[in-house]
């Protein structure tokens, strides 16, 4: 009986501790006592960090500079106040494996140096978001940098979403205001919580998507030009719900006094050569459906063709990128994130796009009633 006892208190006092480690956990780490949502954004703030990227792709230089400054920012403006373009989307557009003066958003802006105009690119892009995100950081992130007024916000949309639910928690909650229970309290707050879900993020990017940060050697892949899947009519729920935070990102863009700009991401899936469409070859799971790169290429192009009809609807820019056939092995590192090779590509891309609209002696105008496409 004495050793049951001695038992049972061990366990209690264990369970104390442990619970004791948790709350101290959540206080240190969690929203708990801190009434600012940008929290919940898991942004990078004030950091400069060296990242090795022997791993994905050959360079002189393998150690990489990428840096944040205090507003959680990428980019080479001299403060909030003077950025005219801010781009938005998931790790295509963060980039954290290409090194500070060599992504896309900063070839974007020498770019348009060099034609003698000043216009300062910040980079907002934060690793793993989608459209859901992007909708929070008008309500929880940008209301908090001081200043910030630019005259054209870029979204770099379409992958992200490719791989997410229709009708998301997170979706609702961000979207209709509505307030949060117990159970989405939690969610929302909880440092562990938080933490388990990441993981699970990682290892759905990385293993089942397989759209995280790895290498591929596309010449050794299998590719092929028919596709699995005959009818797409099963991507209706989330192409409407796409086009809806397409919408509401829109008219979150003109309410802070900015003109929306869509960009279509391309990706290495499929590529577009002269003898046609060729798609990766390996079946991977899409809900309960196998799909390979030429279901990819067609799934795709519906969501960018939602993105496109979108733009038109409210006046924005949209600019295909992804429909470009300049695209080789060689800008990619894996099927999504590019290198700066290909990050210059997109960088020149976006300028020769972009220059009528974004001239400095022009204020954008909302244009609700007919967009323009590139």
């Amino acid at each position: 009986m004495k050793r049951v006892k001695r038992i049972l208190g061990i366990l209690a006092v264990n369970a104390l501790v442990l619970a004791a480690g948790i709350v101290a956990a959540e206080l240190l780490f969690g929203g708990w006592l801190d009434a600012r949502q940008v929290n919940r954004l898991n942004l990078i703030k004030d950091q400069v960090r060296k990242n090795d990227v022997s791993r994905l792709y050959q360079s002189e230089k393998p150690l990489i500079t990428y840096s944040r400054d205090r507003y959680g920012l990428r980019g080479g403006h001299t403060s909030p106040g003077g950025i005219r373009i801010l781009t938005v989307g998931g790790s295509s557009t963060d980039q954290r494996y290409i090194g500070d003066g060599e992504t896309w958003q900063d070839v974007l802006q020498r770019r348009f140096e060099q034609a003698g105009l000043k216009v300062a690119v910040a980079n907002a892009g934060v690793d793993g978001q989608s459209t859901f995100g992007h909708i929070a950081n008008f309500k929880w992130w940008f209301p908090e940098i001081p200043g910030l007024a630019p005259e054209f916000i870029l979204f770099y949309v379409g992958i992200n979403d490719y791989h997410i639910d229709a009708a998301d928690r997170f979706d609702r909650l961000v979207s209709d205001g509505g307030k949060p229970g117990i159970a989405e309290r939690i969610r929302d707050n909880s440092a562990i919580w938080n933490l388990f879900g990441t993981l699970r993020g990682i290892y759905k990017a990385m293993v089942v998507s397989r759209i995280g940060h790895q290498r591929v050697n596309f010449d050794e892949l299998h590719w092929v030009r028919g596709q699995l899947q005959q009818d797409y009519g099963f991507l209706a729920p989330r192409l409407d719900a796409y086009a809806e935070r397409l919408r509401l990102l829109a008219d979150l863009t003109y309410q802070a006094g900015a003109t929306p700009i869509f960009v279509s991401q391309p990706t290495r899936h499929y590529r577009i050569t002269s003898r046609g469409i060729e798609g990766w070859a390996d079946a991977t799971p899409y809900d309960d459906r196998s799909i390979n790169g030429i279901d990819v290429f067609h799934m795709m192009r519906k969501l960018d063709g939602v993105a496109r009809s979108v733009a038109i609807e409210k006046g924005a820019v949209f600019v295909d990128l992804a429909s470009r056939t300049e695209w080789v092995d060689f800008d990619f590192y894996d099927f999504v994130h590019m290198t700066p090779q290909g990050a210059a590509k997109v960088g020149l891309f976006l300028y020769e796009a972009l220059k009528e609209d974004v001239a400095p002696e022009r204020k954008p105008i909302p244009r609700r009633n007919g967009g323009s496409g590139r």
